[in-house]
């Protein structure tokens, strides 16, 4: 058979000469993760032939891009050439021009590969190449993406991602053939918005009840172990202030602070931007919070040693109390099997089918395996030196029926070369440092296998407490082998109220807390800082009231006439039947109700509202002047109070008295000739007789409740009427203020 030439355009070789320098530049010229390494299960890979690239964020947290089809955590099938290349091209090229905190901009890659894989085994070839692509297979991933139990969210975010890559392509000039391609995955719909069922139990479900919340500050009472104390103080430290989980690890051991004022505070650095928060504690929940991290302190101590001894002794490994070996035992000598268990944490003795353990036992711990080889220069050290032969006690290879020594020995790590697993494992990229902090005075701070129930925890070892590991102690559910992982509320047989399973997330208890504050009526700019946020607009997304609660007429503000607490619409216009427009309600009705109070119910002919002070209401016409007391309600003209107010008339005395304490003293300096202290006399002497006054008005017998009570105008002189030069003598002739509060003093 003849051989066959095939034409190829001019523009096409253009397009893949185009591709072929792309590959060239990012493999050759570009620098970004050529240092990396991996440990892939074939050996050590490095730069550009890791299957994985991993780089950390600014507050800690480990990103990774798999170049292949993950199938769980470790385990993961390489793509293969050369699409693998372009991937990494790819993705080397955009986080060098940008680099990004985010792993999501990449995740349509796995997708298309898929297609391409698809497309390729039905045309018998066993390339798998981005080179191929065309319109069909732009289909096929979106109909694969569509199909997918993905949410609507990740869905959206693979589409942006793919709608992204199809664009760099035409961009670069890899292939033009290929069909306009758009996102067609909407953004996930607001619940928040919509009325039906469904979505109107998703948002109550956000938000955890009251009785779950104190299901929480009852498993912190109960707890016993280190790690139903640990995570419950964790849980208190979310309760008592509203933060992200990622934020803990921002707590240190000088966060709680005492103010000059005696009042307690936490210092949070917020994970979504803007400057470190000083938070209050409380009042009431400042014994529980120092509790809490009075624990987590005692609970981090070993591991925060142990990172600060990583730090101050490099390259020597932390003989702990579970060590074996002599004090003197030198860094640099093997250690036996016993030894070195005992160092880092691995069982000792008998393994589960009865026979001893020793390093033969651990051939599937890759970090090991690899260490020795390296060690002994060999790739696998059980296969090239042991060779079905077994081991003494000092690292000796034993052979035959009757174990006969060899003399050959397997050199096996020493305490240095643990040292290094510990910094290739532990430590990061800005070790010492946790943000602006020293990783050691973090008190989320603990040791790798803490709390594991089956694996000893690791003494020379430190790890930050993760999302998951939260979520999964106050009962995410998350499946671990073939069981649900136990919950601190199981361990305590804590249940919801319907006796279900008890089961919260981390962000659930910065809902509860938002919603409170919502409920409370706090400002939105208060709730924003409280809670450690850059953007006002997202209190929205923790709004977690109710339609019923969003709906109601109003907050009680002061004492509900008829005692029944918060009034639903129907209560409140059922006690406003009586009214109409020509018989309005009264003013201390309306306040009851929490409505706004008409000028007129406070017999004032004008249109507006009076404004609530506290003691009563200011009632001022701010259209012909500003306040001219300066705010100073309590001895105003303009200033009404309603006799039944709750609270006005025991604050008004509280006002008597200390007015009484500070007249009494600005007389006895006046007596001892004190510069300027007849004048307080006077001024003093003349606000006490206005108090005066309004008390003994509020609690004359023969006014009914409601009754608007303000200062005779006879006893606050008019500033407007002195500058228009009219003669307020004739009104208080005889009428001496000071005289009368000192004889009142005097009396009493």
């Amino acid at each position: 058979m003849s051989n066959l030439l095939v034409f190829t355009p001019k523009h096409e070789l253009d397009f893949q000469k185009n591709y072929a320098d792309f590959i060239v530049f990012a493999k050759n010229e570009l620098t970004l993760f050529g240092d990396h390494e991996f440990e892939s299960p074939t050996g050590t890979q490095k730069g550009w032939e890791c299957d994985k690239w991993s780089w950390g964020t600014a507050r800690g947290k480990k990103l990774t891009i798999v170049f292949g089809n993950s199938e769980n955590h470790s385990k993961y099938t390489p793509f293969k050439p050369p699409f693998v290349d372009f991937a990494k091209a790819y993705v080397r090229y955009e986080q060098s021009l940008n680099h990004k905190d985010s792993v999501a901009w990449a995740s349509s890659l796995m997708w298309i590969y898929n297609a391409l894989k698809e497309k390729a085994a039905q045309n018998d070839r066993s390339d798998v190449d981005i080179m191929h692509l065309n319109n069909t297979v732009i289909n096929r991933v979106e109909e694969q993406i569509r199909n997918s139990k993905l949410g609507a969210g990740g869905k959206r975010n693979i589409g942006l991602s793919f709608e992204k890559v199809l664009k760099f392509i035409k961009d670069k000039r890899f292939k033009l053939d290929l069909q306009d391609w758009s996102n067609p995955f909407p953004r996930q719909s607001d619940s928040k918005i919509k009325l039906d069922k469904n979505s109107r139990k998703a948002e109550e479900d956000k938000c955890p009840s009251d009785y779950q919340m104190l299901q929480v500050a009852d498993a912190f009472n109960k707890a016993i172990t280190p790690r139903q104390k640990y995570f419950t103080s964790l849980c208190v430290m979310l309760m008592c202030q509203p933060s992200r989980s990622v934020e803990l690890n921002g707590l240190t051991i000088n966060s709680l602070q005492k103010s000059d004022k005696g009042r307690w505070y936490l210092m949070w650095s917020p994970a979504k931007g803007g400057d470190p928060v000083k938070k209050w504690v409380p009042k009431i929940l400042e014994d529980v919070v120092r509790q809490a991290f009075d624990r987590l302190i005692y609970i981090s101590a070993p591991a925060r040693a142990a990172a600060k001894f990583a730090h101050e002794n490099p390259d020597v490994f932390l003989v702990h109390h579970e060590c074996t070996t002599p004090s003197d035992y030198p860094q640099d000598k093997p250690l036996n099997y016993n030894q070195f268990a005992k160092a880092m944490g691995f069982k000792v003795g008998r393994g589960s089918n009865g026979a001893k353990l020793n390093w033969s036992s651990y051939g599937s711990v890759k970090w090991l395996s690899n260490l020795i080889n390296k060690l002994n220069g060999v790739s696998n050290w059980r296969k090239d030196l042991l060779r079905g032969g077994c081991l003494s006690q000092d690292n000796e290879i034993l052979i035959g029926n009757r174990s006969e020594p060899t003399g050959s020995i397997i050199k096996f790590p020493s305490y240095r070369d643990l040292r290094s697993v510990v910094d290739q494992k532990y430590k990061t990229k800005d070790f010492p440092n946790y943000g602006d902090i020293k990783i050691w005075d973090c008190i989320t701070l603990v040791r790798d296998n803490e709390f594991h129930k089956e694996f000893a925890v690791k003494p020379f070892s430190w790890v930050k407490v993760g999302h998951g590991a939260v979520s999964d102690a106050i009962g995410s559910a998350r499946v671990s082998g073939k069981s649900i992982i136990t919950s601190v509320f199981e361990e305590l047989s804590i249940t919801d109220e319907d006796g279900s399973r008890l089961k919260l997330n981390t962000h659930q208890l910065r809902h509860w807390l938002n919603t409170k504050l919502k409920l409370a009526g706090e400002e939105d700019w208060l709730i924003a800082k409280w809670s450690g946020r850059a953007d006002i607009e997202q209190n929205k997304a923790y709004d977690g009231r109710t339609q019923e609660q969003k709906s109601r007429l109003t907050k009680r503000i002061g004492h509900v006439v008829n005692g029944d607490g918060v009034m639903t619409v129907a209560q409140a216009n059922q006690f406003l039947s009586p009214y109409t427009s020509e018989f309005p309600p009264p003013a201390i009705v309306l306040h009851d109700l929490g409505l706004p109070v008409s000028l007129k119910s406070l017999g004032i002919n004008r249109q507006g509202v009076a404004q609530f002070t506290g003691l009563g209401y200011c009632v001022h016409n701010y259209s012909e002047s500003p306040c001219v007391k300066n705010g100073d309600c309590a001895v105003c003209s303009d200033h009404e109070c309603l006799k039944g107010l709750p609270n006005t008339i025991e604050e008004l005395k509280n006002l008597e008295k200390l007015y009484e304490e500070q007249l009494e003293d600005a007389v006895a300096k006046a007596g001892d000739k004190v510069f300027g202290a007849d004048r307080w006399v006077t001024a003093l002497g003349f606000r006490l007789s206005k108090i005066k006054t309004i008390i003994t008005m509020i609690e004359d017998p023969n006014k009914p409740d409601g009754t608007p009570i303000r200062i005779p105008d006879e006893l606050d002189p008019s500033p407007v009427k002195r500058s228009l030069n009219i003669d307020e003598q004739n009104v208080i002739p005889t009428f001496d203020l000071t005289a009368l509060a000192l004889s009142d003093l005097g009396e009493s």
